[in-house]
């Protein structure tokens, strides 16, 4: 197979042009396609993200930057879903997290501010449960793909979780102030909806008039399993303010 020398993305025998980026395909002898190596990047780390993989900053930032161009790249990367998430996910998931445990422990004040190992707890029990709920949400996305006649694959279904979420993690970071952090999440979690929206036929490969009704099925599965970890954390939260409260 042949793939484009600028996006990574495969091509056919007989084109001029890359279909995804308009990149000209060198012609070989006879009109073959000549076939150049996969693309490489910058700051190149295979250990986290496999073959190819960029470094952290720059696929946050191109994911964030030009989702249309990255998702391509993405589909075409070797990696494992043990190196997802111990190069990318488990590291911006923790993002909105660490803001809410500083947040709480230490710039909220009077009987609002929770001791460090009722937050700590609270936080890491978050964490757990959102990893948990990454992997749960592309096994729920990779089982429905053939309903909507697109490619069941648990790994592609891992990676298009993981980046569509790299908005909401990254704005994850104004936890730091309880009313920015509101406003923060909801821009987050609307910006996730739109790169799920341009990853999900590019990892799926889903029908362009499967897309939307793909995402809400979806979408309504993952929101419930989300509000039963929100509801647990909320619990936990609460009686972290409340034994604060106690001792205080």
């Amino acid at each position: 197979m042949a793939f484009c020398s600028k996006c990574g993305a495969s091509v056919v025998e007989g084109v001029s042009f890359c279909g995804k980026c308009g990149t000209p395909i060198q012609q070989g002898p006879g009109g073959a396609i000549k076939i150049p190596a996969p693309p490489q990047f910058q700051n190149s780390y295979a250990p986290a993200g496999g073959a190819f993989a960029p470094g952290l900053v720059t696929r946050v930032t191109n994911i964030l930057t030009k989702p249309k161009q990255e998702w391509g790249v993405i589909a075409g990367e070797s990696t494992s879903i043990a190196a997802l998430y111990t190069g990318y996910i488990v590291i911006l998931a923790a993002i909105p997290v660490v803001a809410t445990l500083i947040q709480m422990s230490i710039i909220s004040i009077g009987i609002f501010r929770a001791g460090m190992l009722y937050a700590l707890i609270a936080m890491i029990v978050a964490y757990a449960l959102g990893l948990g709920g990454v992997y749960l949400a592309a096994f729920v996305i990779d089982k429905l793909a053939p309903t909507f006649q697109s490619q069941p694959n648990m790994l592609q279904a891992l990676k298009l979780v993981a980046y569509a979420y790299t908005a909401m993690w990254v704005a994850g970071v104004f936890n730091l102030l309880p009313i920015i952090g509101i406003l923060g999440a909801l821009a987050g979690g609307i910006y996730s909806i739109y790169l799920f929206y341009l990853g999900l036929p590019v990892m799926m490969k889903t029908p362009p008039d499967k897309i939307i009704v793909y995402m809400i099925v979806a979408a309504v599965v993952i929101f419930v399993i989300y509000l039963v970890i929100t509801l647990i954390v909320g619990s936990i939260t609460a009686a972290a303010y409340l034994g604060s409260r106690v001792i205080g």
